[in-house]
């Protein structure tokens, strides 16, 4: 049996605590705690100040475990330590927020310097109704590396969050 590491980064309230909860097979082991910026508590009331995570099996021999990052700055301390044996990297950004989708490729950006890694780009929240246009989110884009995908998911669509693992997956095979 192999067990491979993903790890999900992404703004404030980008939907990775959501993200992990809804794929893991194990009830997820999370780290939040009351939010204590200010013109953050407004958002939500908790935030993740560690790592959480989750695991999924791809198939009888393939587990992969999942990873999800502190979205405030003051816990990227954390990315060094995540980043070893990671295989891939999904960025997660709120499609409902312009701030977390520029966002996505300083995120993106932050563990590249750490170490080069697969990636993927998740828009979340897609079921809400006040989504950003799309000509707005290309312009916001603007700097992702064209090889790099962009979908649409709902954090709280098992089959969605699934693809964007796979997804994740495959950019690894096309790597090699």
């Amino acid at each position: 049996m192999a067990i491979y590491k993903i790890i999900v980064t992404g703004s404030f309230n980008s939907g990775k605590t959501e993200f992990i909860k809804c794929i893991s097979e194990i009830d997820p082991i999370t780290t939040d705690k009351p939010v204590t910026e200010e013109g953050l508590k407004d958002i939500k009331s908790f935030t993740t100040v560690a790592i959480d995570f989750g695991t999924i099996t791809i198939d009888k021999d393939i587990i992969i475990n999942i990873y999800a990052t502190p979205g405030q700055e003051r816990f990227k301390f954390i990315y060094d330590i995540l980043e070893k044996n990671a295989l891939a990297l999904i960025v997660l950004g709120d499609i409902t927020s312009k701030e977390s989708v520029s966002n996505m490729y300083k995120y993106y950006r932050e563990f590249m310097k750490i170490k080069r890694l697969p990636a993927v780009f998740a828009l979340t929240k897609k079921d809400l109704p006040n989504r950003i246009d799309d000509k707005v989110i290309e312009q916001l884009l603007s700097n992702k590396p064209k090889d790099i995908p962009l979908i649409k998911i709902s954090n709280k669509n098992k089959e969605e969050v699934k693809q964007a693992i796979l997804l994740a997956l495959e950019q690894l095979v096309a790597e090699d």
